[in-house]
């Protein structure tokens, strides 16, 4: 294990700075025209917040103990690598002065040091989780190393199905009732911690195969939160009983161009017209 001791105070400064430099290149996106007219730079800027935003956040599992810290600052200095990368050549386009992130040289030389790393290579940082999510935890990397992780390998190099054997495991595990209230069958009693549980199986079914262990429960998860949100008690106690114990399996496909994915910001435009006899419609 790595005897280096961690820094967290260097790592908030470190994060703040970075964070600000993020704050000015969102301003200079907006001032270019924003993201549709600067596509490379929105998509650079957006991973560079995402690791930013999620260093932060681990600012405070970093104060937990010395693994918890050299994990935080090793993922900083890394954070801060990524950045550099990205803004190394386009300084004038982000709006910014690399010159802000000197204070970090010396971070990111100790955290990012190869021997520094391969000390926490086989170190898995305490989890700090509740009981019931610790069981949560438990339950799906269990049931990802014995039932998923066979499975993996010949289903992503043959583009095969989900073996029938994982969608009735993780049915029986209570996989896809997680987000459905107990009162559909479900599993979730509401509040922040039916998004911990359902975050906790993703992760933990991902790291054996993400194409049919994580991304499998996240689509009935999906449809469940639109049903809960705008359904019909009619439809919501047809289906999410349904989908709680995969009696049901649903699919999304959603895909327009220039939204991809994001459902919410679709738009429909009708504009009237004449049918194909000439008449108006």
């Amino acid at each position: 294990m790595s005897t280096t001791a961690p820094d967290i105070t260097t790592a908030a400064l470190v994060i703040s700075t970075a964070q600000a430099m993020v704050d000015k290149a969102i301003a200079s996106l907006i001032a270019k025209g924003g993201p549709d007219a600067n596509q490379t730079l929105a998509y650079d800027i957006a991973h560079v917040a995402a690791a930013v935003t999620t260093a932060n956040s681990l600012l405070e599992y970093g104060a937990k103990g010395d693994l918890e810290g050299n994990i935080t600052c090793a993922f900083t200095a890394d954070m801060v690598h990524d950045l550099i990368s990205r803004l190394i050549g386009r300084e004038e386009m982000w709006g910014v002065n690399p010159a802000d992130l000197s204070i970090a040289h010396g971070f990111v030389q100790t955290y990012r040091a190869p021997e520094f790393l391969a000390s926490l290579a086989d170190q898995s940082g305490p989890r700090h989780l509740a009981d019931d999510f610790e069981m949560v935890q438990d339950t799906f990397r269990s049931f990802a190393g014995k039932v998923v992780a066979p499975h993996a390998e010949h289903v992503h190099r043959h583009n095969g199905d989900v073996p029938e054997e994982v969608i009735a495991g993780l049915a029986e595990i209570g996989a896809f009732g997680l987000s459905v209230p107990v009162e559909y069958d479900g599993f979730s009693d509401g509040g922040e911690g039916e998004y911990m549980a359902s975050v906790i199986a993703t992760e933990e079914l991902s790291r054996a195969s993400l194409g049919i262990g994580g991304s499998l429960i996240t689509r009935p998860e999906i449809l469940t939160r639109a049903l809960v949100k705008g359904g019909t008690e009619a439809q919501k106690h047809e289906w999410l009983p349904k989908l709680a114990s995969a009696e049901v399996m649903s699919a999304v496909a959603v895909t327009e161009p220039d939204y991809g994915s994001d459902v919410a910001n679709l738009k429909t435009t009708a504009v009237e017209g004449k049918g194909p006899n000439g008449e108006a419609g």
